[in-house]
């Protein structure tokens, strides 16, 4: 990479992360678009990843990520229950994610959905 490519990339990396903390803290209030919690987490991967490449000191990032994830991992239930139980297996099928993707099997660490609240796609019932 270039230096433009890393100051690009570094750039993104900026904003995808402010987007995955506002779902983090959101946890819960996401509604339909709390799914793509795990597509930011992603991103933030993968860069982190491309990043370490380059020589660049990616400390701080992964302190603000460490915060975050634990976040989540708090939240987990509540995170489980927004997306759907049902939507998170659908969703292992679709994308096929590595199991170091931790985000994306979080419903094997909770218990089954809340069969009495209605979740938001649910709006008819």
């Amino acid at each position: 990479m270039d230096d433009n490519e890393i100051r690009e990339s570094l750039e993104y990396l900026d904003e995808v992360i402010n987007e995955y903390t506002r779902m983090v803290k959101n946890i819960g209030k996401n509604g339909l678009a709390a799914s793509l919690l795990m597509n930011y987490r992603d991103e933030i991967h993968d860069l982190l990843t491309e990043l370490a490449y380059e020589n660049i000191d990616l400390k701080d990032y992964r302190k603000e990520l460490i915060l975050l994830d634990n976040e989540l991992r708090q939240k987990a239930q509540i995170y489980v229950n927004e997306v759907g139980h049902a939507n998170f297996k659908q969703y292992q099928i679709i994308n096929d994610p590595s199991k170091e993707r931790w985000w994306w099997y979080l419903n094997r660490v909770t218990t089954g959905r809340d069969e009495n609240k209605k979740k938001p796609w649910e709006f008819w019932k």
